[in-house]
């Protein structure tokens, strides 16, 4: 199994003295590409931190983090901005679409931002099952429908690396399951490399690898033999 990230010894400490906060104790692991990977715990367990340093939107404390051979742990701010927009599509629980532009164009400030061709954005809104929406702003979008938006200017950018943070968390269960639904398909048809963090055993179940963790470490560690469909899950 090729490896996507290599984590060492990670560490992520805030605040100092008697206020400090260890939200990330020595994490050592490896975690693999092209494969749909749930990190699991409640809130507090150190995961949202964990995506945070994986993402390049914080350093850790101490430790390492090498992706593909990069260490980027050692990046500067200019460096871990162009990672970022290199390597990484974020999708997130909220959708954070800007109000004033429509479908389309809040997917083409994505590939703009990157240099590519606006054909991209059109491209990821019929991926994500809207081209006939695409002309509708936010307010006129159901919950649903601006996530799937706000994935699909995740995916215009050609990200090699998805990052989602709860991105059901806020959406009814039906519409959780359809966005988990995209997800999969674009991680199969794309063979990318997806990193979801969720609080739910029961989405876990979809995920070819569930990273579990409690207090800010590693507690597990599962390859699942057979993921779930999302169709077959409930919480």
């Amino acid at each position: 199994m090729m490896t996507l990230f290599s984590i060492r010894d990670l560490t992520k400490i805030y605040g100092k003295d008697s206020s400090a906060v260890t939200a990330l104790n020595k994490i050592s692991l490896e975690i693999p590409a092209h494969k749909f990977v749930v990190i699991l715990g409640e809130s507090g367990s150190g995961k949202s931190t964990l995506l945070n340093m994986i993402g390049c939107m914080d350093k850790p404390t101490s430790g390492e983090i090498i992706c593909q051979g990069t260490p980027i742990t050692n990046l500067n701010k200019a460096e871990m901005t162009e990672f970022r927009k290199e390597k990484i599509g974020f999708v997130f629980q909220s959708y954070n679409l800007l109000p004033d532009l429509n479908a389309v164009e809040n997917v083409e400030f994505s590939t703009e931002v990157v240099g590519l061709s606006q054909d991209y954005a059109q491209q990821a809104v019929a991926a994500v099952g809207l081209a006939d929406r695409g002309a509708h702003f936010p307010a006129q979008l159901s919950g649903g429908e601006q996530q799937r938006i706000s994935i699909a200017r995740a995916l215009a950018k050609q990200p090699e690396i998805l990052l989602c943070d709860e991105p059901t968390g806020a959406l009814d269960f039906e519409t959780g399951i359809h966005i988990l639904e995209v997800l999969k398909a674009i991680q199969s048809e794309n063979h990318s490399s997806i990193l979801l963090i969720t609080h739910s055993k029961e989405i876990a179940k979809i995920a070819d690898v569930v990273i579990r963790m409690r207090s800010g470490q590693i507690i597990e560690y599962t390859e699942n033999p057979r993921p779930l469909l999302p169709t077959e899950v409930e919480w």
